[in-house]
């Protein structure tokens, strides 16, 4: 029995040339699921995996053709052992003003104008390119990180390639412009910038002028995504709001964004309130400022049951938080060294962390650094605010990831990385991705995209 009306099929279109890519020989032990023998069966087997997924829960009677490959990406950035491009995709034609379509004068993805024509308006055209680097299997990008290829989401420190092909392909069905933003195609908008809207201008990006989304482009916090359905779904994925709340002095008080750690505690468990304090320790090779954290702390009796603001750089995350924590400190700050417009994440494994750890921007720091360096007491607070979804807007409005640095492949067409669980389309790749599309399927039914019927008995009563 089926489960769902429409008949269309998300296919794959293999490109890649003998003995590469999918169809790379190398021999491969069966993972998590994955019964592949080769590393080239594997790849294809976790991207059919992920299509069926999506053929799963999006409703259209036109099959969907993917354009597929696993080969080299040679990029911006190129790969390194620390950052590299895992993959690209975007649809392969645009339509507007075709029949069916809900909105004039507005682009449409193929595969959804497709679905509303409900006729293949490219016939024998593939409707999605997506290609994914192999070169993340070498060591020489990221280093000994590698794709992993099984079903289960045991990925370990690796990175989970189901998530990945989810992410690209939710791309390809929409969710990207059809031109680099902040253009519009022939002055038209694709369905997407329909959506986008500047809170601090309370304008969408279809009713602005280039300049002003020019402006809005980088506009960080306050560029969002104005669908009804991925606001009123956004309470079931996202936890409450992780922030830095700052009760005195006047001139500082508010709640400010942060970035989370991956060790120790987290601020829902372990709460922190108090002074804040600068550390200070030595100058030294281990780190060659008085105010990294990178060694014993000289001002641990100012420091403990205080929480400690250290700056970023040379020594990592956890040495600082460490530091701190055997200096009696109960929370640690640790302020960003570049001028970016958000607080980074904090990578790191650690299990003798039992205070939490958050970052600030450096605009942020300097802030606080003011106040303090003018013998000033600074009261703050890490902990949740149950008034607000983590990567949302006061106005209950999810984020658009707009860096004050615009990113050519990242900016608007991501989620903000505030949000907390990190969600599937975020410009980077988290750990805890929940194995599934999450708010993804709901921002393309808001584009338009419709979800299948689902079948079942119905039970009648007399």
């Amino acid at each position: 029995m089926p489960l769902f009306a429409g008949t269309g099929k998300v296919l794959i279109i293999n490109i890649d040339g003998a003995g590469t890519g999918f169809n790379d020989p190398t021999p491969a032990t069966p993972v998590g699921g994955n019964a592949g023998t080769t590393r080239g069966q594997q790849r294809l087997n976790v991207f059919l995996a992920a299509a069926q997924t999506w053929q799963n829960n999006l409703d259209t009677n036109v099959d969907v053709r993917v354009r597929a490959s696993f080969a080299p990406i040679i990029g911006n950035p190129a790969c390194t052992d620390t950052e590299g491009i895992l993959g690209q995709a975007s649809p392969m034609d645009w339509r507007h003003d075709t029949q069916g379509v809900p909105m004039a004068n507005v682009w449409y993805p193929i595969a959804l104008a497709n679905k509303f024509a409900n006729t293949d308006l490219s016939a024998g055209v593939d409707d999605i390119n997506v290609r994914f680097n192999s070169d993340v299997d070498t060591a020489t990008c990221l280093g000994a990180t590698s794709f992993y290829y099984g079903l289960d989401n045991k990925h370990g420190t690796d990175i989970d390639l189901y998530n990945v092909v989810l992410h690209e392909l939710g791309h390809g069905f929409g969710i990207s412009g059809k031109a680099n933003a902040p253009a519009f195609s022939e002055g038209i908008p694709a369905i997407s910038d329909v959506h986008t809207f500047d809170v601090s201008a309370g304008q969408r990006w279809d009713q602005m002028t280039t300049a002003q989304r020019n402006t809005s482009l980088t506009n960080t916090g306050n560029l969002v995504w104005d669908g009804a359905v991925v606001r009123s779904q956004t309470g079931q994925f996202l936890s409450p709001m992780s922030t830095l709340t700052i009760s005195a002095p006047a001139a500082i008080a508010k709640n400010y964004d942060v970035g989370l750690a991956a060790f120790g505690p987290t601020i829902d468990k372990t709460p922190a309130s108090g002074r804040i304090v600068i550390a200070q320790d030595e100058a030294n090779t281990d780190g060659p400022t008085t105010t990294d954290g990178c060694s014993t702390f000289t001002n641990a009796s100012a420091v403990a049951g205080r929480i400690a603001l250290i700056d970023r750089g040379v020594c990592t995350f956890v040495t600082k938080t460490r530091n701190a924590q055997n200096a009696g400190a109960i929370g640690v700050i640790v302020v960003d060294n570049a001028s970016a417009c958000s607080a980074p994440s904090l990578g790191g494994t650690a299990t003798d962390i039992t205070i939490p750890v958050i970052s600030i921007t450096q605009t942020d720091g300097t802030a606080l650094k003011a106040q303090l360096t003018s013998n000033t007491t600074v009261d703050a607070s890490l902990h949740l605010d149950p008034s607000q979804l983590a990567g949302t807007t006061k106005q209950g409005y999810l984020r658009l990831y707009a860096p004050c640095v615009v990113e050519p492949g990242s900016s608007v067409h991501h989620w903000d990385t505030t949000a907390t669980p990190n969600l599937l389309m975020e410009p980077f790749i988290g750990s805890d991705l929940l194995h599934g599309l999450d708010l993804t399927i709901y921002q393309l039914i808001d584009m338009g995209w419709t979800q299948p019927p689902r079948s079942g008995r119905r039970i009648l009563k007399k």
